[in-house]
């Protein structure tokens, strides 16, 4: 739902609950409420909740690319002229010998506003490059869809990142990423698609483009709701205006995330599909992306920028957004309309949230997944091993909660308040920008109490964040 004719009372699990305003708010899932069904309401167009609209300083860092497997010297140009007005450096990413043709225009785009490019693991590829581009310096190898990674390759070069993790896939271009962390982390050498246990960056991973991280989960087609503009308007359905304003708004979602933690935004847009439809999109992520004040970088800027953050614990609310084809999801009975997603990982589980719910809908435990392959997805925790929540309390500022765990288990909860007026002071508390608040810890096998230390908690009924 995401409306109500009278304030109200709402939980998802009968443990914890949140009180909503009358009128119009975020979309929430929900199970029981004070009010009677009759006065709450639903509408696949709701206004976009004002957590997910940038108000303050950012600290996301956003990288525009252009995948070099197959192109057009006018698709490069096209790129190239929607980036100059923004000053937004493009990374071309050559995967073919066929591009070192385009010398020249690599050269004058790097002269005027710092373009790079960057390679495949190829040592011919790498070493050629290098001579006609005595500024290229390998730094992050492309490693895109439908095969295997080299990673001892591309370590083998003097390289430590790589780009191409296409989060949540479930076969798209036979890849099958599902399991792997969003964004930027720091990877594991020995199962890539997993943060490194130590908490170290020996490794690190960027996206292939960033995502409208609640409809690609929600309606299990993350090829989609991307930030590429062919998927917008061939597979989502949307005109051209309309992936405008949707990419803008991701662009908004990801610069209000990006508030409270530093987190990389990516953009990739191949040359030989641009078309002007393609472009006058492309123009509006580029604009939005600096209207916002996101950090923009090139792929080897934010290799070495991003490798200072990427290791920490990360929580990114991304609310619903409206527009293209409605799909429905079984994870929410199919609806059309979905809740906000909180999506959250540090080094030992990923976690994703439903607005209204405190347990996740799924989790992945990362000590499980000691090998990756690019065909593979990681498995989730199965329901047979998930903790229940059996009871919680607030008193003197502490928000206490019982579980029954069937196993240990790395565990979180969220908070769907405003971070600013819980004031939770937990060693594993991660906010989510302005949406709420993720809280790790450990479960021990059978009945478990973890006590939250939470000033600003009075009840088990909290403030649904607005």
């Amino acid at each position: 739902m995401d409306g109500s004719s009278q304030s109200c009372t709402v939980s998802y699990d009968g443990v914890i609950s949140y009180s909503v305003p009358a009128g119009g708010f975020s979309p929430i899932d929900v199970k029981n409420s004070s009010c009677a069904r009759s006065s709450l309401t639903t509408s696949l167009s709701p206004a976009r909740p004002s957590w997910s609209i940038p108000h303050g300083v950012t600290q996301t860092r956003f990288v525009a690319t252009s995948l070099q497997e197959a192109y057009t010297a006018d698709g490069m140009q096209s790129i190239a002229a929607v980036a100059a007005p923004h000053r937004v450096p493009v990374s071309w990413m050559v995967g073919s010998y066929a591009y070192l043709a385009n010398t020249s225009l690599y050269q004058s785009y790097h002269a005027a506003r710092g373009d790079d490019v960057e390679s495949e693991n190829n040592a011919n590829l790498v070493h050629d490059l290098q001579v006609r581009l005595p500024w290229y310096v390998p730094t992050v190898s492309v490693e895109g869809a439908g095969h295997e990674r080299n990673i001892r390759g591309l370590m083998a070069l003097g390289e430590h990142a790589f780009w191409g993790i296409t989060w949540n896939s479930h076969g798209t271009d036979r890849t099958f990423d599902y399991g792997a962390p969003w964004g930027s982390y720091c990877a594991d050498p020995a199962s890539y698609k997993r943060p490194q246990p130590d908490g170290s960056c020996d490794l690190l991973a960027f996206e292939w483009t960033a995502r409208d991280l609640t409809r690609a989960y929600l309606s299990g087609h993350e090829e989609y709701f991307s930030t590429d503009p062919d998927d917008l308007r061939l597979r989502a359905q949307f005109s051209t205006s309309g992936a405008q304003t949707y990419i803008r708004e991701i662009a908004d979602a990801y610069a209000a995330a990006g508030e409270t933690q530093p987190i990389v935004m990516m953009s990739q847009q191949e040359s030989a599909e641009d078309t002007p439809d393609d472009a006058a999109i492309l123009d509006a992520l580029y604009g939005q992306a600096v209207s916002d004040g996101m950090k923009v970088e090139t792929l080897a800027t934010a290799a070495t920028d991003a490798r200072t953050f990427s290791a920490a614990p990360r929580a990114v609310a991304f609310p619903y957004i409206p527009g293209g084809i409605q799909v429905a999801s079984s994870i929410v009975g199919g609806q059309k309309l979905y809740p906000a997603t909180i999506d959250y990982h540090d080094t030992q589980s990923g976690m994703t949230f439903l607005a209204g719910h405190t347990l996740p809908t799924r989790v992945f435990r990362y000590a499980d997944d000691t090998h990756s392959a690019y065909d593979a997805p990681f498995p989730t925790v199965p329901p047979s091993s998930m903790p229940s929540l059996t009871g919680a309390s607030v008193k003197n500022g502490k928000l206490a909660l019982a579980f029954s765990a069937p196993v240990a288990l790395h565990f979180a909860i969220a908070l769907w308040s405003d971070p600013s007026a819980l004031r939770i002071a937990f060693p594993g508390a991660v906010r989510a920008g302005r949406a709420g608040v993720v809280v790790a810890f450990e479960l021990q096998e059978g009945p478990n109490q973890i006590v939250v230390p939470c000033a600003g908690c009075r009840s088990t009924t909290f403030a649904y964040s607005r």
